[in-house]
């Protein structure tokens, strides 16, 4: 008898491991708490499913576990047999190129096997995954042309969700976003889209509300929980109030309770905003946060994480560590890395050395290409804020008035209209 999964994929193992299988990658596609303990439950009861052991290695190396992505990796290795199916050699064979560097490994696979929910998940550049496409734009697209095979699935609708907010098909994406949360109100990239709806379209309040609902309600179990808080600060920064921001750091954000590549994205990226609009209530912290980061924040391995690993140093007032982040850019593999985070870190250098008309001339010219960063548009902002706040301090402030004006054209934000009453009063 044939033994397939949840999605009708043939497994190599027995019913009862496969079940087991079958609620990790649930998990998984809910970014649920406990998914490596259901990984090891699944690879106890058959310690020779390589599938799980690719799996398990997968997720440790997106948690920046090297170490145990390589045992796992080679353990799925060796349990390769006659009985594997090719799609399964081809995932342990995808995630082991992926540790070893090659970012397109899950597109390939993604290609050869559209129909796997995992591969496509690890493929998506979510909350939780670094994905497989160095322009997050190609990947938004590869799920259109997968739309007719994954059609209403909770887990397919949920990532599409994200993908058309990016795209700023905001109808489209609110549509999908609530027909997912329907389906499974556990789905965290579902969440994550809705969050964001609710930012892009300048709904603070409403957004505050119902995402604070979320995560004590549905989102309870759910990983990187301190990524919605953030998005809680970014609705209350929105609504002009820096005093609840300040609290919910506090409680969720600060060094003492988050750590690792999540406190070097979150904390810090609310941090420096609140540095750029003068509220340095916390910048002690900031020395704490690069004890506590880890390897990301001297060794960034993507654009991303070396996009807030320079505004780390920089919100430590540290140019020549900043200055060290840009030389380490520039060795990149990536556009992303050498041709707009370098640039970036450059600019920051000239910022925290008070030379503002060069800060604010270089970081003008990158904003059209914030995106390749691979940042969502809310997180790409905090490039934006340290551009707006070098022309003030250049003295430009018709230029900042104008990008300001497109700002609030885009979304109203209290903060942003704040700065600008104080602007027109000067």
């Amino acid at each position: 008898m044939t033994i397939s999964d949840a999605f009708g994929q043939a497994l190599s193992t027995d019913v009862d491991t496969a079940h087991i299988y079958d609620d990790a990658v649930i998990a998984i596609m809910c970014m649920q708490q406990g998914t490596l303990d259901l990984l090891n439950l699944a690879i106890a009861a058959d310690p020779k499913f390589a599938l799980a052991h690719a799996t398990k290695a997968a997720l440790d190396f997106e948690m920046h576990d090297l170490i145990d992505s390589a045992e796992q990796y080679r353990a799925a290795v060796a349990c390769l047999d006659c009985s594997a199916t090719p799609r399964e050699i081809a995932f342990v064979h995808a995630v082991g190129d992926r540790i070893h560097g090659d970012r397109s490994a899950y597109r390939t696979y993604v290609d050869a096997y559209p129909q796997d929910p995992m591969g496509l998940t690890l493929a998506m550049p979510t909350i939780a995954f670094s994905g497989a496409f160095e322009d997050p734009g190609h990947a938004w697209h590869r799920l259109d042309d997968l739309a007719s095979l994954h059609g209403d699935a909770w887990w397919f609708t949920g990532l599409r969700a994200y993908a058309k907010l990016e795209l700023e098909e905001r109808d489209i994406a609110i549509r999908l976003a609530e027909q997912s949360l329907r389906d499974q109100p556990l789905g965290v990239t579902a969440a994550h889209a809705r969050t964001h709806l609710y930012y892009e379209c300048g709904d603070h309040a409403v957004g505050a509300e119902w995402l604070s609902g979320w995560i004590d309600g549905a989102g309870h179990s759910a990983v990187h929980r301190a990524h919605f808080s953030w998005h809680v600060a970014m609705h209350e920064l929105g609504l002009g109030d820096t005093t609840a921001a300040l609290a919910r750091y506090d409680v969720d954000l600060n060094p003492r309770i988050l750590q690792g590549t999540r406190s070097l994205i979150d904390g810090v990226s609310l941090l420096w905003r609140l540095h750029l609009i003068d509220v340095d209530d916390r910048v002690t912290d900031i020395t704490k946060i690069l004890e506590v980061a880890g390897k990301e924040v001297n060794e960034p391995t993507t654009a991303f994480t070396a996009m807030h690993s320079a505004l780390a140093y920089a919100a430590a007032g540290d140019a020549d560590a900043v200055a060290r982040v840009a030389t380490h850019c520039r060795r990149g593999d990536s556009l992303a890395m050498t041709q707009v985070v370098a640039p970036f870190a450059d600019c920051l250098v000239e910022y925290v050395n008070a030379d503002f008309e060069a800060a604010a001339q270089g970081l003008m010219a990158l904003l059209p290409r914030t995106q390749e960063i691979g940042a969502s548009r809310v997180q790409c902002e905090v490039i934006e804020d340290t551009a707006l706040a070098a022309l003030i301090q250049a003295g430009r402030l018709e230029e900042a008035q104008e990008m300001l004006g497109l700002r609030l054209d885009r979304r109203e934000h209290a903060g942003d209209r704040a700065v600008r009453k104080r602007l027109t009063q000067a």
